[in-house]
């Protein structure tokens, strides 16, 4: 697993992927206020069959609500006939990561 943060002005783009990367989903995040409390919208792209904005959306709140800036988050991650044990690896690895943001 790889991830890679890129500044693009006030903006950030962040890139998740492993050996087999390719573009599943992208999500972009953007911060709003309501009643005081910042909250986050999202816009999600996914192609046909992909379930990476699952991933893209974690990374994508947690920037939005670190950063207070629009975060687009490029996620692609391929295994075949993965297991729910390589899935919930893929997601502790994640929530790990998200701390390093």
């Amino acid at each position: 697993m790889k991830r890679t943060i890129e500044w693009m002005g006030k903006d950030l783009v962040i890139h998740v992927y492993n050996e087999n990367g390719h573009i599943g989903s992208v999500v972009t995040g953007e911060p709003y206020i309501k009643e005081n409390e910042t909250h986050v919208t999202f816009n999600t792209w996914n192609q046909l069959g992909h379930k990476d904005d699952i991933v893209a959306t974690m990374y994508v709140k947690a920037a939005v609500m670190k950063y207070h800036c629009v975060v687009s988050c490029i996620c692609g991650i391929h295994l075949d006939h993965i297991t729910p044990l390589e899935m919930q690896a893929i997601f502790n690895w994640v929530k790990e990561d998200i701390k390093t943001l």
